[in-house]
């Protein structure tokens, strides 16, 4: 998933109207079971305030002391917490994390625009993936640590590099990309030895929801809390109020068969049908038929659905493995807000690849699996 970033574009644009500079933290590797996994970020001010979290409270008011460190020198530094200690007590706090992380400290600096920050904020804006590559180990010169290094990349067949990565950086930022998975990697330049941490960055999720009804309200709080880019439509001018939906990116009162000129479609992670009229469902649904939008949910019981893709006749067969309905998962959920709740819940496990249920009940039966063999 991809909404990792989404604290620190809201932050960059909070930051462009100051002039002080801040400190990102960023874990780099993790061993064991930890709060956060690589790639995780926070930001620290120069008055100490905290934007994101890492370790769950864990170590973070070490971090801060870390960064005073930080600010004064301006040099980049990584720091490890182990926490895998059988002590109850480690830096006088309880810990039970039962992992270990390692931490990149950067300065940002005000004057150069908080890079990378910057640059993380305008991919997001751009809707464009890459690999961020940051220098945390170095000893040659045009490579000092805390040099970060963005590679945008356009999604293809072989996922291609837009720009040309400087030499050593190009396999690991390909096998970065392909993998999708954060690295550590080390390389020799005129006999300098210097280590980089690779990130995927993916821009933030997006949303489509048709059907500006009042139970499209909580949806749209849940999935704007949870960092997604949201738009919604409708064909009822007066429903789309930006009153009603102050968190809307984008609000369009646009009929069914005007949506493939207007909305870039395969931009949307998700979409949900909400109209609550079963002649626009169809319309809008029969719209985006030839989109590739991963997950489509419809509201309703299970034979509506059914005559919903009925409706397409052999364009059902385009989206039919693509479409839930009911969406969401069976969480009980009657209210607006739960019914909201139990859709999030839903979109999220099915783009993650997962069941839905819950985390103890999984452990117990990964446990009982590995006992049997």
């Amino acid at each position: 998933m991809a909404n990792k970033i989404n604290h620190l574009v809201d932050a960059y644009r909070r930051l462009k109207q100051q002039t002080e500079n801040c400190v990102l933290a960023t874990i780099i590797e993790t061993f064991g079971s930890t709060y956060q996994k690589a790639g995780a970020r926070m930001l620290i001010s120069n008055e100490d305030e905290l934007i994101g979290l890492l370790g769950g409270g864990c170590f973070e008011r070490d971090l801060v002391e870390q960064a005073r460190s930080v600010f004064e020198t301006e040099a980049a530094k990584t720091v490890f917490y182990d926490m895998r200690s059988p002590d109850d007590v480690i830096w006088g706090l309880g810990l039970g994390c039962n992992g270990a992380v390692k931490v990149l400290l950067q300065l940002l600096k005000a004057e150069e625009d908080f890079s990378p920050l910057n640059i993380i904020a305008d991919a997001a804006d751009a809707n464009q993936s890459g690999v961020l590559i940051t220098v945390f180990e170095s000893g040659h010169a045009d490579f000092p640590s805390g040099r970060s290094l963005f590679l945008p990349v356009i999604a293809g067949s072989n996922q291609q590099l837009l720009t040309s990565a400087p030499f050593p950086f190009t396999t690991s930022a390909l096998q970065t990309v392909l993998q999708q998975k954060p690295r550590i990697e080390s390389h020799l330049i005129n006999d300098q030895e210097i280590t980089a941490f690779y990130d995927p960055l993916q821009p933030p999720l997006r949303l489509l929801v048709f059907g500006a009804g009042t139970d499209a309200i909580p949806l749209v709080q849940f999935a704007k809390a949870l960092g997604w880019r949201i738009t919604v439509v409708d064909y009822r001018p007066g429903h789309i109020k930006k009153e009603r939906f102050p968190q809307v990116d984008q609000l369009l009162h646009l009929m069914p068969e005007d949506i493939g000129g207007k909305l870039d479609l395969d931009q949307f992670n998700a979409l949900v049908l909400m109209t609550h009229n079963i002649e626009y469902d169809a319309r809008y649904l029969k719209a985006v038929t030839s989109c590739d939008i991963p997950f489509i949910g419809l509201l309703g019981p299970a034979h509506r659905k059914d005559r919903l893709l009925h409706s397409l006749g052999n364009d059902a067969a385009l989206i039919a493995e693509r479409v839930f309905g009911p969406v969401g998962l069976d969480i009980g959920a009657e209210t607006p807000q739960e019914i909201a709740l139990s859709i999030m819940a839903g979109i999220h496990a099915q783009l993650n690849g997962r069941s839905g249920q819950q985390l103890g009940v999984k452990a117990a039966e990964e446990l009982h699996e590995c006992s049997h063999r």
